[in-house]
């Protein structure tokens, strides 16, 4: 049972049915940690604008792994059952969302994602990154995508602990 009953977009304060009308034209859907979100109109626009810049740079592939491992890791089913599916739309295989628990003893990774999943392992876990992950990521991404997925482990951190302390259920 969620500590906080998720708004509807009639019910939600005025300054965040806006936000939440272009969230249900964008995913075709309402979700119930936007909903709730909504009775915090700055927290649901400053969520929502992190979510949107943290689209601009990153490969979108890498991207949902890194989200749906942090998720995996703080044992979030909200978060993980919508990033499983936004990870199947751009690429991510169903053998790799298997194995993303153990993605360092897998051949279904490249080393490119192998290094966005242990950064946002370690990231997850202990709030810091050892330095040879970085040197290794910086192989593969400029400066702009490591500021990209460092918010992009960082909102699934903050999206993973909003669920779990309102008990946001799926629909």
């Amino acid at each position: 049972m969620p500590h906080v009953k998720p708004l509807t977009i009639d019910n939600a304060p005025a300054k965040s049915q806006p936000i939440l009308k272009a969230i249900e034209k964008k995913f075709g859907k309402s979700m119930n940690i936007f909903s709730t979100a909504a009775y915090q109109p700055d927290v649901l626009g400053g969520f929502t604008q992190i979510n949107d810049g943290i689209g601009n740079d990153l490969p979108e592939k890498l991207r949902e792994l890194a989200y749906f491992k942090s998720s995996q890791i703080n044992d979030c089913d909200y978060c993980m059952h919508y990033h499983k599916q936004a990870a199947k739309q751009v690429g991510v295989s169903d053998e790799q969302l298997q194995t993303v628990e153990n993605f360092q003893a897998s051949d279904a990774f490249d080393e490119q994602e192998k290094a966005v999943l242990m950064y946002a392992e370690q990231l997850t876990k202990t709030a810091t990154v050892d330095a040879a992950v970085v040197t290794k990521l910086k192989e593969f991404l400029n400066e702009k995508q490591l500021v990209s997925l460092a918010a992009t482990v960082a909102l699934a951190n903050f999206t993973n602990r909003f669920n779990h302390g309102l008990d946001i259920q799926l629909p």
